[in-house]
Formats: C-alpha cells, sequence, structure tokens
C-alpha cells in the first residue's frame, strides 16, 4: 500500500492507498478541523505524532503527547504509528479502547541501518502490533538492499523496511517488489532526503504496476545524479510492457563485490554501468563478449542463474551514433580520453576501418592504450598539430583542449550527454563543426542493453523519444 504523507490538512485527488497525517507537523492541533479532513479525503488514514528525539516536531513532554494522540484516536483512523518504546501501559490501554484503530509499531535509527535487523523486530514485538516499521539510516546502497532482502525473506508478518537518506531511495520505490507493507511518499516537497514524490512514484517507475515478480534492473556508478536513464529505460519498458522496473543506485569501487553478491540475492537480472566501475567490475565477470575480453572493461551487466556476464557497448554505442553522419572507415579520429569508455570506442573504431590518434591528459595511459592497438598516441597538448576528419570528446572535463585549434566543418562528439550542448561542443558549433551528442550514443547503448535483458529489438529511436522529452536547453 501507498500512503501519502501530509504535514498539513491541504488535500488533492492523487493515487493513493492512503493517508499519513503528520499531527505534530501541523501548525496547530485542531480536533475539529482533524476530523472534517478525515470525513472530506474517504481513504484509510494514520495518525503519526512523532516525538523529536525520534525525528518528529513535537517538542512538548512525553506526557503530553500520548494524551494529545490518545484523545485525537476518538476520530477513528484507521491505524496510528506509535514508537515501539512507547510505554507498554499505552499501547494496551488504547487497544483496548480504540480496538478498530489498528496499531503500528515504529522503530527509527538515524545513524546506521544495523546489521541484525531481526533482533531490532524482536524487541518490537507487542501482541497488541498490527504491523511494524523499521526506519534505518542507508549509509550506502548495500545497506538498502539488505533492507529490501530482510523484508522479503520476514513471512506472515505485516512490516515495512525502510532506509533513509539518498543510498536508500530504492527501497521507496521497491516496496511491493519486496513486500512491504505501507510505503510512504510526500505530495509534493520532499523534506528528507532520499524522499520520491507520489506523482515521480507513478509517473517514472509505475509504482501501481509494480508486484513481487517485477523484474529489476539498475545502473550502478558513482556518481549517479546525472544520469537520466531512469528515465529513458522505465519509460521504454512502460511502452513495452515489459513486468520491470529500472533504478539508480551509487556504488563505488570498495563496496562492488558486497553490492554485487546482494544484487543477485535480491534478484536483479540486468545492471547498467557508469564511471568508475566499468574497469572495476572486470574481476567478478564469470562470463563475457569478445571485447570486454579485449577492452577489460564493461557496460552492462546479465545475471544469469548463477553466473555474471559482461558486455561492452561503449564502443558500438558511439560509433553507431558517429556513422549516422557517415562511415568512419579510412577516416582520421582524434580521440580525447583513455579511460573505460574512451578505451571501447578506440577498439570499436579501429575495427571499423578507422585511422585513430589517442590524446589524454597523463600521457603514458595513452600510450598503453596505443600499444595495444598499434596506433599513434600522445598527450592534451598535442591537438593543435593533429589534422582529423573527427574528434570525439571521451574525457571528463568540460572543455579539454584549447578550442582555437578544432578545425573547422568537421565532425565533433562529445560523449556526455549532460548538459545536451556541453562546452565542448559549444565550442564545435561556433567552428561549423557537424555536432554527435552524447545522448546519440546513449540511446544506441540503451537499445542493446534491451537486447541483451529482453532478448527482443528495441530501437534506438525508441529510446530518444523519451530521453528527449528531459533534455536541457
Amino acid at each position: 500500500m501507498l500512503f501519502a504523507s501530509l504535514q498539513t490538512l491541504r488535500f488533492d485527488v492523487i493515487k493513493t492507498d492512503g493517508i499519513e497525517l503528520r499531527l505534530d507537523c501541523l501548525a496547530r492541533i485542531d480536533k475539529q478541523e482533524i476530523f472534517a479532513f478525515c470525513k472530506r479525503v474517504s481513504l484509510p488514514t494514520l495518525f503519526t505524532l512523532r516525538k523529536k528525539g525520534q525525528g518528529g516536531a513535537f517538542t512538548e513532554t512525553e506526557e503530553q503527547r500520548l494524551e494529545i494522540l490518545e484523545d485525537l484516536l476518538a476520530l477513528g483512523p484507521s491505524y496510528v504509528d506509535i514508537e515501539y518504546d512507547t510505554h507498554p501501559i499505552f499501547i494496551e490501554r488504547i487497544a483496548e479502547r480504540y480496538p478498530q484503530v489498528r496499531i503500528i509499531l515504529s522503530y527509527h535509527n538515524f545513524t546506521k541501518t544495523p546489521e541484525d535487523l531481526s533482533s531490532i523486530l524482536s524487541l518490537m514485538r507487542s501482541p497488541f502490533a498490527y504491523a511494524y516499521k523499521i526506519a534505518a539510516m542507508a549509509r550506502t546502497t548495500c545497506d538498502a538492499l539488505r533492507m529490501l532482502l530482510w523484508v522479503r525473506e520476514q513471512k506472515n508478518i505485516r512490516l515495512s523496511g525502510i532506509g533513509m537518506g539518498s543510498e536508500g531511495q530504492i527501497t521507496r520505490i521497491l516496496g511491493p517488489v519486496f513486500g512491504n507493507f505501507i510505503d510512504y511518499a510526500p505530495l509534493e516537497e520532499m523534506t528528507a532526503p532520499g524522499q520520491i514524490t507520489i506523482s515521480e512514484l507513478h509517473s517514472l517507475y509505475h509504482y501501481s504496476l509494480l508486484n513481487p515478480s517485477t523484474e529489476l534492473y539498475g545502473l550502478i556508478g558513482d556518481p549517479i545524479e546525472g544520469s537520466r536513464s531512469h528515465l529513458t529505460h522505465n519509460a521504454v519498458m512502460r511502452e513495452q510492457q515489459w513486468n520491470a522496473v529500472y533504478v539508480k543506485m551509487r556504488v563505488v569501487k570498495e563496496e562492488l563485490s558486497h553490492f554485487l553478491s546482494l544484487a543477485k540475492a535480491c534478484g536483479f537480472l540486468g545492471l547498467s554501468v557508469t564511471m568508475p566501475l566499468k574497469e572495476q567490475v572486470f574481476p567478478f565477470l564469470e562470463h563475457m563478449d569478445e571485447d570486454v575480453t579485449t577492452i577489460k572493461a564493461a557496460n552492462t551487466l546479465c545475471f544469469l542463474k548463477t553466473h555474471l556476464y559482461g558486455y561492452n557497448a561503449d564502443g558500438k554505442g558511439a560509433l553507431d551514433a558517429l556513422e549516422t553522419k557517415g562511415c568512419v572507415k579510412g577516416k582520421r579520429i582524434v580521440l580525447l580520453g583513455a579511460g573505460g569508455a574512451a578505451r571501447a570506442i578506440a577498439f570499436e573504431a579501429k575495427r571499423r576501418g578507422a585511422s585513430l590518434i589517442i590524446l589524454n591528459r597523463t600521457k603514458e595511459r595513452a600510450l598503453a592504450l596505443a600499444k595495444d592497438l598499434d596506433c599513434r598516441a600522445g598527450g592534451l597538448e598535442d591537438f593543435q598539430q593533429e589534422k582529423y576528419d573527427i574528434v570525439i570528446n571521451a574525457t571528463p572535463d568540460p572543455l579539454p583542449i584549447d578550442p582555437a585549434f578544432l578545425i573547422p566543418c568537421t565532425i565533433a562528439m562529445d560523449i556526455k550527454n549532460r548538459p545536451n550542448l556541453t562546452a565542448f561542443l559549444q565550442a564545435a558549433q561556433k567552428k561549423g563543426c557537424i555536432l554527435v551528442f552524447g545522448y546519440e550514443m546513449f540511446m544506441h547503448q540503451a537499445a542493446q542493453q534491451f537486447r541483451l535483458w529482453f532478448k527482443i529489438n528495441v530501437y534506438p529511436e525508441s529510446v530518444v523519444k523519451h530521453y528527449n522529452n528531459q533534455l536541457d536547453p
């Protein structure tokens, strides 16, 4: 169930199963106004009067809080949220006085996600509880996955497990997949990191369609904030009527081994990989295609039974995008950068018959890559001396070279897809160059990922149709 969490008595018609009314956040607690509100919404209601020590806004004494809460329960809400450490006599009394009000006992940890969540639940158990809620700070994506796995493992108990903080956002999206009893979302404005509004849950993740059979896919890397893959991938999945969802997860290289183990246990079937993990995932691959074997970097993962397969769509995606402007065979390409994506692009460019020059800030890395490909290399400072037909910026730098040395009327590509018109492409545009945008590479990559994951052709145009709605100026 999805409950809209409200901090005012204003309510608009939204797609939700119930309303959590945060009484502690109201400008004033007026029993008559609250009664009128409950009558107006015609939805199940959950009363929460959270004390400050548990992350709420109620600052008066505990005696006052419990007195107010007990009085308001006469209004007949469907549920009431009570902190698990509230005096047992109070919990027993309201259970007997208001048997129609179902009690949710809650636990909050604003520091960490405890290792032994089952011990926490054991402490909370009460004969008067209808359901339980455990909310804990997720310091890593692994914490969030542990929470989801644990919720799924609890049988015959009504339970909500929520990872707080930005790393815990996936627990707020994937609740229906793992069995959360209630998921909570603000109506409009987010009041804490990691929250996601009801409209976003429905429009981006198609929350109402998620269920225990929903297939899981996602993006891993660090940073992930700039990626729009959750927008395009979820839109395509819905268009194709696949029972699947795609989420973004920040994963640092130090936790990669633990993450992959948890992701497999959670049932993830596919992952997109972005910086800096494309090369870091290589040692964990049990099977890989020829490109990954050669490049030693992967941007697409598939979990097949108990094995992890790796693929690289970077090179093919970039060259497919370039070749919408013409064949690269026999063309001179200057590639700026020598990282994971650049390696993939370099190998694919050579495969398609281009003449390649690799330039990188750290010249030694460019020379090492060039040795593998039997091509020329140098430092970025050498750019002004090069003659080329195509230049590709595969560095994280918005403008890695002096734009004065860009050759007019050539082809210029930037693999970054945000913003749409990067500083590098702006400079190339002023020289009259033909531009190839990062999103064009992205849409070809995404189409390949869908083919790998779902064994069906999804054409790049289907991806870009959804992507174009999100483009920056």
